[in-house]
């Protein structure tokens, strides 16, 4: 599961490898082959059309490393059935939830 998250980056700068994320891009490739160069352009346009977080959509940095938290949670912790027998249990998975 890949989560993008544009932090002080424009997607479409990744997706382009232009602005400063392309400058910095460009030394990055410096001694690299032909062939990296290709796959990594190819990931990074992959990974910019990804639906993800981006910064300027925020009013805060807080808001939006709390939703990502929230969303990882969600996805890596499904709701159990195991312990439905467990005593006042209940009130807790629905905190959780």
């Amino acid at each position: 599961m890949v989560i993008p998250i544009f932090y002080k980056v424009d997607p479409s700068h990744v997706r382009k490898q232009t602005g400063q994320f392309g400058k910095v891009f460009g030394e990055t490739c410096i001694g690299r082959t032909e062939n990296e160069i290709r796959k990594w352009m190819r990931a990074l346009a992959e990974v910019a059309n990804l639906a993800g977080e981006d910064l300027r959509n925020w009013r805060s940095e807080a808001e939006m490393v709390e939703n990502i938290a929230n969303d990882v949670s969600n996805k890596l912790i499904t709701p159990s059935d195991n312990f439905r027998d467990f005593v006042g249990i209940e009130a807790h998975i629905r905190k959780r939830e």
